[in-house]
């Protein structure tokens, strides 16, 4: 696999509440996640969900996993993650109500599976074509599936922040699982809202179609968001397929 990733607070917030993971030992792991709470709870959050989650993979994963473990060990890690940060919500009021969304992308010879709760995001870009792979767990996105608001007043609707899953929340976590079949020269785009809310899918693939790498790619797509006025926290991990790494099946 080849990566880019890039992070940044953005214009308004002064702490980067974002987090990413990369793991790569004969498979991929690859991990956004977008923290939220004060006190800096949010950025306490999204670190700890993604050390969880490497750390289950790193000590259970091997590269001959199938998607059907696969998924299990990824379910194991996302209830670990949530676990981990309700128990510090407990000890330290000053963190009660934190949480983090959690998208991620493994891949290995065997298959690729898409993990994700909140509303974070996974995107498959295959030639010039961009798929979004996750769906939000959001209000708006709830209210746009039901046909009770159209795309244009999604995209500026006022509680278009508010997010019906996350970690940290409850401790019951309903995590979307996704298995994909990766072809060489595929990307995977992950990335947190700050990307999505100033940035249209179109611009996404125009941005990363043309920048020669993929850390180019992702540089480009944080400032493109900044500098179109940089709300939020962003950040982009690019992963690309090689072509020696295309899946057995």
């Amino acid at each position: 696999m080849r990566t880019g990733v890039c992070t940044d607070a953005g214009k308004i917030r002064e702490i980067n509440q974002d987090d990413y993971g990369i793991l790569e030992n004969g498979y991929g792991l690859y991990v956004v996640a977008d923290g939220m709470g004060g006190h800096q709870c949010g950025e306490v959050a999204s670190r700890m969900a993604v050390e969880a989650v490497l750390e289950h993979v790193r000590k259970y994963a091997s590269p001959d996993l199938d998607n059907v473990a696969a998924e299990g060990l990824l379910f194991e890690a996302f209830q670990r993650a949530n676990r981990r940060i309700l128990d510090h919500a407990r000890m330290e009021p000053s963190c009660s109500g934190m949480g983090t969304t959690l998208t991620l992308l493994f891949h290995s010879a065997e298959g690729s599976i898409v993990g994700h709760v909140g509303d974070s995001r996974a995107y498959l870009l295959r030639s010039k074509k961009i798929t979004q792979l996750t769906r939000d767990h959001s209000l708006v996105a709830e209210l746009y599936l039901r046909g009770e608001i159209t795309e244009a007043e999604a995209m500026n609707h006022p509680q278009k922040h508010v997010i019906t899953r996350a970690l940290g929340i409850s401790d019951t976590i309903k995590t979307d699982f996704l298995s994909i079949e990766l072809q060489p020269h595929d990307r995977v785009l992950l990335c947190t809202d700050g990307l999505t809310n100033m940035v249209s899918d179109a611009e996404i693939t125009l941005t990363v179609l043309q920048a020669t790498h993929e850390q180019e790619a992702a540089r480009n797509l944080v400032e493109l968001a900044i500098q179109r006025g940089g709300h939020d926290n962003i950040t982009v991990l690019l992963v690309n397929v090689q072509p020696d790494q295309k899946e057995s099946r």
